[in-house]
C-alpha cells in the first residue's frame, strides 16, 4: 500500500477529525462487528506476519477465530491454512518453512505455504500453546489430563465416566475446589513434547498435581526451550493445601527427554514466572514478585544464570512492571513490555559493551522504543530486525502494526492490518484526552475525558464516571473488548475515566496505596477526578452524573451508593457487598488475607478494615438508582454479593434492577448476552441521565 494512503488511514483511525461529527453513533451491530485482532507472529525473515482474528456471530451466540497470512510490508491477507481450518495460536518453525498451530482442539503442522497440513495430536484433553523447540524438530505444547493416568485411554475413559454418571456433585477434601468460573473435576494441564516424525507425545511431567501453566489464563509464556533443545523450563504452583492461600508460583526445569523436574526459584516466596532463555543459552530471564501473598506486587525483571545457579534483579531501580520481554539474538538487548501513564509501551534495556556474554550482565536504563497509544503483544523476528504488535487506542480496535529495529528510538512504526478500517470510518469516535490532577495527600493522578459521539460546543452533556477493577489494574487508552469506552459514551455522555491509587503505570508505591484503604485514598482520587474534570470542561452537566464499574469497579460503585449523592445512576457488576461474606467465599483466600490485612477471625483485620470500608454497613444511605448486575458463575466475587447489593436496594425503596446470567462469570462473554448487558446498562444511563445534549 502507498504511502500517502497509509497516512490517511492512520490520521482516519487515530484522530478525532472534523468529518467525525457527521457520522453515526455506535451501536451494539457495530460493537459485535469488531474483527478482533491478536496475536502477531513474524516470520523468522520478518517478511511475512501470522495474526488470528475472532470474529462474532451474534445470532449464533458464539465466536470463531482463524488465522491469517500477510506481507510485513503490508497487502491483502490470506487466510491461513483454509478457510475451513479455523486455526488459532499458529507459530513460525525456526526455519520459517512450517507453521505449527492448533485446529479443533489438536495440534496440526503445515508448510508456510499453506500445504500439506498435518496432525500431530489426538489427545483426550486437546493441545494448545505450540512451542518450538530450537532446531525445529519437536513442539512443545499443554494438554490437559488426569494426574493417576499414564495413558491417554485411562484419560478418555476417566472422563466417559464422569459424563455418564447421572450424579453431578462435587466434592473437595482442600481448598481451591474451584477457580474462576470452573470448579476442579480433576485435571491438570501439563507439558508435553511431540516429534514430527509421528511419534507419540510425551508428558514432561507426569504424575505432576499441578498445572503447566497455572491457571486460569496462562497460556505458552509459561513455558520455554533451552537453546540446546535439551530443556525445558516452565512456570507452576505446586502448594498442596496452600494453593488458596499463597501466591508462590516457582519456576521449574526439565529435561526434554522427560526426568524430575527441577525447582530453581524456591528461595523467593513470591511468585516467579514466565521463563525466557538467552540465545547463547547462560540465561534465563522472568519476572518476579518479592512479596509473599501479594499478587500485584512489582513484577521485577530478573535473571538467572544457570551456571552458579543464581539470581539477581536486573533493573532494581525502574519502578515498573516486567509484564513480557525477550532477548535480542546478538544478545546486546533485552525488550520489556511494561504499562505506563496509561499505555502500554515497549522498552529496550541494552548491556553494557562486552557484557553481552559475560556472567555478569550490566544493563543500562530502559529505553523507550515504542509508545503510541496502547501498543502490545509484542514479537522479534528471527533476525531480530523487525517488531511486530497490536496497536488499539480508546477510538480504534486493533491493528497489527510492525517496525524496523535500528540504534534508534523511538522505531517507526507502519500498519500492517487494517481490519476494522471500514467500519470505524462510519463511526462517531472520539479519543482520549489525558489529565492530571491532585489527588488525596497531594498525589499527582492521571484522567482520560472521552467526549460523546459528536459532540458540540455550547451544548450541555452527562457524564459517566468509570472505576476499573482489581483494585490494582488500569485504565488504558484501548479498544476495550467489554468495558468499551465508545459503548458507555453512545448513551450520549462524556466519560471520566481516572486512573486513581491501585493503578499499575504510575510506581509501586501507588499500586501499594489501595491495600487495607479500600474507601479512603482512592476513593478522594476518583472524586477529585471527576472534579477536575467538571472544572476543565464546563459543558459537562454536573447535575447530570453516572458511575459504573466492575469487580473493584462494582465495590467502589456500592461504597458510592452509601457515601455520596451526587450521582444521578450507578452500574454495580460483581461488585464486593459484604466483604465478611466475600474473605470466606471466594477462592483466591491469598486476596482477602493481604487486602484486607488477614482472615475475619484476625482482630484487628476486622476492626480496621472488614468493619470499616465494608459496603454493607452503609446500606442505609442508599438513595441513588442503581443497576446490579453480575454471573451466576463467577467464583471471585460470588453472585450473592449482587444479590445482597440488590436486595438492600430493594429494602431501602431505592429504584433498582438486578440482572443475573446463569451461564457467566465474572465477565460477560457471551454475544447475546452481551448485548442485554449493553441494552440495560445503557437504558439505565440514558433514563437517569436524559443521555442528550441540552442547548
Amino acid at each position: 500500500m502507498r504511502t500517502h494512503v497509509l497516512l490517511a488511514v492512520t490520521a482516519l483511525t487515530f484522530s478525532a477529525t472534523a468529518g467525525a461529527q457527521q457520522k453515526r453513533t455506535i451501536t451494539f451491530d457495530d460493537f459485535s462487528a469488531v474483527r478482533a485482532v491478536s496475536d502477531p507472529q513474524p516470520s523468522p525473515d520478518g517478511k511475512s506476519v501470522l495474526y488470528s482474528v475472532r470474529t462474532t456471530d451474534v445470532a449464533q451466540n458464539k465466536r470463531a477465530s482463524q488465522t491469517f497470512l500477510v506481507p510485513t510490508s503490508g497487502g491483502a491477507p490470506q487466510v491461513f491454512p483454509s478457510s475451513d481450518a479455523a486455526a488459532t495460536e499458529a507459530r513460525w518453525s525456526p526455519d520459517g518453512k512450517h507453521v505449527a498451530y492448533v485446529s479443533g482442539g489438536q495440534l496440526w503442522v503445515a508448510d508456510a505455504s499453506s500445504t500439506s497440513p498435518r496432525q500431530l495430536t489426538r489427545l483426550n484433553g486437546g493441545a494448545t500453546g505450540p512451542v518450538w523447540s530450537p532446531i525445529g524438530d519437536r513442539i512443545a505444547f499443554t494438554s490437559a489430563v488426569y494426574p493417576e493416568c499414564s495413558t491417554d485411554a485411562c484419560n478418555a475413559a476417566k472422563d466417559k465416566v464422569a459424563a455418564d454418571n447421572k450424579v453431578k456433585a462435587h466434592i473437595a477434601d482442600q481448598l481451591m475446589y474451584r477457580h474462576w468460573n470452573a470448579w476442579d473435576e480433576g485435571t491438570r494441564s501439563h507439558l508435553f513434547v511431540v516429534p514430527l516424525d509421528g511419534s507419540a507425545p510425551k508428558d514432561l511431567v507426569a504424575g505432576a498435581r499441578y498445572d503447566v501453566p497455572p491457571g486460569p489464563f496462562g497460556g505458552s509464556e509459561g513455558y520455554a526451550w533451552s537453546p540446546d533443545g535439551l530443556e525445558l523450563a516452565y512456570t507452576a504452583k505446586d502448594q498442596g493445601r496452600n494453593d488458596a492461600t499463597t501466591t508462590d508460583l516457582n519456576l521449574y526445569t526439565v529435561s526434554s527427554a522427560g526426568r524430575t523436574p527441577v525447582v530453581i526459584t524456591a528461595a523467593n516466596k513470591g511468585g516467579d514466572q514466565n521463563p525466557v532463555y538467552s540465545p547463547d543459552g547462560r540465561f534465563i530471564a522472568y519476572a518476579s514478585q518479592a512479596r509473599a501473598g501479594f499478587e500485584s506486587d512489582r513484577w521485577r525483571m530478573m535473571v538467572y544464570n544457570r551456571a552458579d545457579r543464581t539470581s539477581r534483579e536486573l533493573l532494581p531501580t525502574w519502578d515498573r512492571n516486567a509484564d513480557a520481554y525477550f532477548w535480542s539474538p546478538d544478545m546486546n538487548a533485552l525488550y520489556v513490555q511494561a504499562v505506563d501513564a496509561g499505555r502500554t509501551k515497549l522498552y529496550r534495556i541494552l548491556f553494557e559493551r562486552g557484557t553481552a556474554g559475560a556472567s555478569l550482565l550490566k544493563a543500562t536504563a530502559p529505553q523507550l522504543l515504542v509508545s503510541d497509544h496502547n501498543s502490545s503483544a509484542f514479537a522479534l523476528s528471527g533476525d531480530g530486525r523487525s517488531l511486530v504488535w497490536v496497536r488499539d487506542a480508546t477510538q480504534a480496535p486493533a491493528e497489527v502494526y510492525s517496525g524496523a529495529v535500528t540504534a534508534l528510538a523511538p522505531v517507526a512504526a507502519h500498519a500492517v492490518t487494517h481490519e476494522n478500517d471500514a467500519l470505524v470510518a462510519q463511526l462517531a469516535v472520539n479519543g482520549a484526552e489525558d489529565f492530571w490532577f491532585t489527588g488525596a495527600n497531594g498525589a499527582r493522578v492521571q484522567g482520560f475525558l472521552v467526549k460523546p459521539p459528536n459532540w458540540r460546543a455550547g451544548k450541555k452533556y452527562p457524564a459517566i464516571l468509570l472505576i476499573h477493577g482489581g483494585p490494582q489494574g488500569e485504565w488504558l487508552d484501548q479498544w476495550h473488548g467489554r468495558w468499551n469506552y465508545q459503548m458507555f459514551a453512545a448513551t450520549g455522555a462524556a466519560l471520566v475515566i481516572i486512573n486513581p491509587r491501585g493503578s499499575f503505570g504510575y510506581g509501586q508505591k501507588f499500586v501499594d496505596e489501595v491495600s487495607k484503604d479500600w474507601g479512603g485514598k482512592v476513593y478522594t482520587d476518583l472524586m477529585n477526578g471527576l472534579d477536575a474534570a467538571l472544572a476543565k470542561n464546563p459543558w459537562i452537566d454536573r447535575n447530570a452524573l453516572g458511575a459504573a464499574g466492575g469487580s473493584f469497579g462494582g465495590y467502589m460503585v456500592n461504597w458510592i451508593a452509601g457515601h455520596s449523592n451526587r450521582f444521578k445512576a450507578l452500574v454495580s457488576h460483581a461488585g464486593p457487598f459484604n466483604l465478611e461474606n466475600m474473605a470466606t467465599s471466594t477462592e483466591e483466600l491469598w486476596f482477602p488475607d493481604w487486602e484486607y490485612g488477614g482472615p475475619i477471625w484476625n482482630p484487628q483485620a476486622m476492626a480496621s478494615q472488614y468493619r470499616v470500608y465494608s459496603p454493607h454497613l452503609f446500606a442505609k444511605n442508599f438513595k441513588t438508582p442503581t443497576l446490579v448486575t453480575g454471573g451466576e458463575l463467577d467464583y471471585r466475587v460470588p453472585y450473592t454479593e449482587d444479590l445482597s447489593m440488590f436486595t438492600s436496594l430493594q429494602r431501602m425503596n431505592v429504584p433498582s434492577r438486578l440482572v443475573m446470567f446463569p451461564d457467566e462469570g465474572h465477565w460477560i462473554g457471551k454475544p447475546q448476552n452481551q448485548k442485554l448487558w449493553w441494552g440495560e446498562v445503557q437504558s439505565w444511563m440514558e433514563k437517569y441521565l436524559e443521555g442528550r445534549p441540552k442547548a
